[in-house]
């Protein structure tokens, strides 16, 4: 692609796709490999794996091959109710495989939203309670269940009203859930780590005393995995970074390598609640069988890779690198971080943006928080090297070098 064919599809896609971010995008992407990004005229250092989704890298050969081959021998038929297709029992028994406690049932989904769509149903009725807790800073998706229990009133505001009986209590408050849980919970759905407030980690008590909470009032506890699954967090599921075993784990983005596919995972007993009626909750192209191929491919290699392992190892270069940055810039604020799984807070919060930009300038791709302005994750593929660590940090010093002397 020519960079004058670029701007044109720039301008074609201003003209006919749904803007949800006014103004027209700053560049096209011919093509990713690995942790690298490339448009017409440059490459680029991708360190937000296109949101916690490319684990395993872009384009990871492996991934290629396994779609190719099934995408060969059929790419949909019916993925609920009539037919076993082998690619959706491999990747449901390596999901479970790694789940903690009797977690060994899994619905597969195309999405993460639609993941946390069916615990909520789920959760209500196999309590036949209507309410839910969920926390202050909290992103779950943006469908009406979903965005019923994400937090920000600026996305809510606009598609009221919502569910009701979603109670908000401060993330990392034990004490605030003790008095939002009730006889009336259905469910307490929570990230173990906050990733659209910021990466933000709890005390080591916060879960394990969660868990107690919802097993002593009969709530079930749904951990959204989704941006923490796959090894982001140095575990296949972050919440096993506190030993505690939800009742239902909701998981995508990571899990389908590079192609759409989630899943809600939970016991039998939970899940027989949708066999009355028979075909009470299903989907057309949750679990496709090409998606399927593609997540039992990226499962391997994180496996085989022992990439969970390597997000720790890689981890602690990435809280040295920090350790530097804090000491050489004043307007590093804050700094949070598990397995490969950060973020950081710029002063003043307006300067964020302008970080993220100065960065990209010098060829590194960075971003901001839904839920957390003036914060900048950093997410890399959990094959990222430390040559490539050493990059983003030294493009980061001379973005924050710059913004400094402006």
């Amino acid at each position: 692609m020519t960079p004058q064919t670029a701007e044109d599809y720039k301008d074609r896609f201003l003209k006919h796709l749904s803007q949800t971010v006014p103004g027209r995008k700053e560049m096209v992407i011919t093509r990713a490999s690995g942790c690298r990004l490339f448009t017409p005229d440059r490459e680029y250092l991708d360190m937000i794996s296109g949101i916690a989704v490319a684990n395993i890298g872009h384009s990871h050969p492996e991934v290629i091959e396994a779609v190719e081959r099934q995408i060969r021998e059929y790419s949909h038929v019916n993925v609920y109710g009539r037919f076993v297709l082998a690619p959706q029992v491999e990747i449901a028994e390596r999901l479970t495989r790694v789940a903690p406690g009797d977690l060994d049932v899994a619905f597969l989904t195309s999405t993460g939203t639609e993941a946390n769509e069916g615990a909520l149903k789920l959760a209500r009725k196999y309590t036949g309670r209507p309410g839910y807790v969920a926390f202050e800073g909290s992103f779950h998706g943006r469908t009406y269940g979903s965005l019923s229990v994400s937090w920000r009133d600026r996305y809510r505001d606009g598609f009221q009203p919502l569910l009701e009986q979603v109670t908000f209590v401060p993330f990392d408050d034990l004490d605030a859930a003790a008095q939002a849980i009730g006889p009336e919970t259905a469910g307490v759905i929570v990230e173990p780590i906050q990733g659209e407030a910021g990466v933000r980690i709890p005390a080591d008590d916060f879960l394990p005393g969660l868990r107690e909470l919802c097993s002593d009032h009969g709530a079930l506890l749904i951990a959204d995995e989704i941006q923490g699954a796959m090894g982001r967090a140095g575990h296949w599921y972050s919440c096993q970074e506190w030993e505690v075993t939800p009742d239902i784990i909701t998981v995508a983005k990571a899990v389908g390598g590079g192609l759409p596919l989630g899943a809600f995972i939970s016991t039998r007993e939970i899940f027989s609640t949708f066999l009355d009626p028979p075909l009470s909750h299903v989907t057309t192209f949750g679990g496709n069988p090409v998606s399927c191929a593609a997540a039992i491919a990226a499962f391997d290699v994180v496996e085989r890779e022992r990439l969970a392992e390597r997000a720790v190892e890689m981890g602690e270069n990435m809280r040295k690198g920090f350790d530097v940055m804090m000491e050489k810039h004043d307007a590093l604020e804050t700094v949070r971080g598990l397995g490969l799984w950060w973020a950081f807070d710029v002063s003043p919060t307006e300067n964020a943006m302008a970080v993220v930009a100065a960065m990209e300038r010098r060829g590194v791709i960075v971003g901001s928080m839904l839920n957390a302005d003036g914060t900048i994750r950093i997410a890399p593929p959990l094959t990222v090297t430390t040559a490539e660590l050493d990059e983003m940090f030294n493009a980061l010093d001379n973005a924050l070098t710059e913004l400094a002397g402006s």
